[in-house]
């Protein structure tokens, strides 16, 4: 018997989208974000960590859902782009730890 929460089909959603297409498309989220880091540094002078670089995404996601709630609307894909955002957190703290994915 499978037991579903209603909603939390958004996660199987990130998931899709971190391990797939994204991921094809602009690789391991610590090539990503690293070089959204060194694009950070060479624009405003402030160098991060590639996990710092995914921390902010997800605070815009955080504000933007924030907004939703405060205007009482439903853009899934702030939802689902935080869980995969974190999911790629996860992805590059596993990976710089050496644990195998």
């Amino acid at each position: 018997m499978e037991l579903r929460t209603a909603g939390a089909e958004i996660i199987s959603e990130a998931f899709g989208l971190v391990t797939g297409d994204r991921q094809n498309d602009y690789d391991h989220p610590l090539d990503d974000y690293t070089r959204t880091a060194d694009i950070f540094r060479a624009m405003i002078g402030i160098k991060l960590t590639a996990e710092e670089a995914v921390l902010f995404m997800v605070a815009v996601k955080l504000s933007r859902l924030s907004n939703e709630i405060k205007r009482a609307l439903d853009v899934p894909d702030n939802t689902r782009d935080a869980i995969g955002y974190l999911g790629c957190l996860n992805m590059i703290r596993r990976t710089r730890h050496g644990i195998p994915e």
